[in-house]
């Protein structure tokens, strides 16, 4: 069985005792409310419904629903006061699924192109496919093409949840909006991170690095929420580019964060080697030890991921080369020092003091979200 849901601080303060588990637990109703009913729309045969019902599973999966979270904490940063009795009546549940579906939509592609073989404590969804595909010559690729086409399902469903939303046509014009152009965004970041994965550590600058956190992460996971959280309470161009200038050290400091944690697994078991310094992607991490590092141990760290395929050698030497360089702790100040970023922007914003204040307990939620950091922080 998989874990429970990762917890998130009680970073919204403003909430009553008991609501932040209980707007994660409406989240999670609603997209299974939502897939059950699209199953029985469109689904009549057997050998399909067995593939869905994969599909509902992994999307299911005890997860801390980070981008609906901070869709509809943030929406109760920007909403009057006036305007609290009448939350209930607005389906601010569909927008919030249809972020979580393309959330999930993305994680599926990523598992395939990094083969992974894990997600959330089970197998990811192509290796869950291949494991009933008992009949097939080739597994492996049966179970990836099925997987890459149930995730572009969820990419049309995750559309045709805010499509139907009660919300008036006008807003539901520009969240889509939002949503589609961050999509784009994060696609063309995942190519980059692609091309840049087959280059030597040597020629990927940092600044190109930050930029593919920018379009692959940040966009879509801060800045996309908070502004369709804005845009529902007419918030105009220039409070859009505040949130903007706030979101964007948020998120890459959001990104660090992950970095640290996959580095921070090595002491967990050899089974849960970080699939990105598996794969060789440039990584903050990865180039900022390059740099930390005198030039015979960059050499050997070039060497680690210019063999034929990563072993328990090479992997075990970029973990050492990567510990010694004191780029985790370096990292670890970078990311402080973006957090407080974000926090000064906030107040350069120009919001309210009320809003300010809220917005900045949403970027402490951003920054508790991911466990265990300070054990990569303190063992490398």
């Amino acid at each position: 069985m998989p874990d429970a849901p990762p917890a998130l601080p009680e970073a919204a303060s403003w909430l009553a005792d008991g609501e932040f588990d209980a707007l994660r637990g409406r989240i999670d109703l609603r997209l299974r409310e939502y897939l059950l009913a699209q199953r029985a729309d469109y689904l009549r045969r057997p050998v399909l419904g067995a593939l869905y019902d994969d599909l509902v599973e992994f999307v299911l999966r005890p997860g801390k629903r980070l981008r609906p979270m901070l869709f509809l904490l943030a929406e109760r940063v920007f909403a009057p006061e006036e305007q609290s009795t009448h939350r209930e009546k607005r389906d601010l549940l569909a927008p919030a699924a249809s972020l979580e579906l393309l959330h999930a939509f993305i994680l599926i592609h990523d598992d395939i192109i990094d083969r992974s073989e894990s997600r959330r404590g089970l197998p990811t969804l192509h290796r869950a496919i291949e494991g009933r595909l008992s009949s097939f010559t080739d597994r492996h690729r049966a179970g990836n093409n099925l997987a890459l086409v149930l995730g572009d399902v969820l990419f049309a469903l995750a559309q045709k949840s805010l499509l139907e939303s009660s919300l008036p046509p006008a807003v539901i014009v520009r969240l889509g909006s939002l949503l589609l152009g961050c999509m784009v965004e994060t696609g063309f970041g995942e190519a980059a991170d692609i091309i840049y994965g087959t280059r030597d550590v040597a020629k990927v600058q940092t600044a190109d690095i930050e930029q593919m956190y920018l379009l692959k992460t940040t966009r879509y996971t801060i800045e996309c929420p908070l502004a369709m959280a804005a845009v529902l309470h007419g918030v105009d161009a220039a409070g859009l580019d505040a949130l903007a200038r706030v979101a964007r050290p948020a998120g890459l400091a959001f990104q660090i964060q992950n970095d640290l944690l996959e580095f921070a697994r090595f002491e967990v078991s050899d089974a849960e080697v970080p699939a990105d310094i598996l794969e060789g992607k440039k990584t903050l991490l990865m180039r900022t030890a390059f740099d930390l590092l005198n030039e015979t141990d960059r050499g050997l760290l070039q060497l680690c991921f210019t063999a034929c395929g990563p072993s328990e050698g090479t992997v075990s030497k970029a973990r050492e080369l990567i510990a010694k360089s004191g780029a985790v702790r370096q990292l670890g100040r970078r990311m402080d020092e973006l957090f407080a970023q974000a926090d000064a922007e906030i107040f350069r914003s120009g919001f309210s003091q009320t809003v300010q204040e809220r917005l900045m307990g949403l970027i402490r939620l951003v920054r508790g979200a991911t466990g265990g950091v300070e054990k990569a922080r303190t063992h490398g």
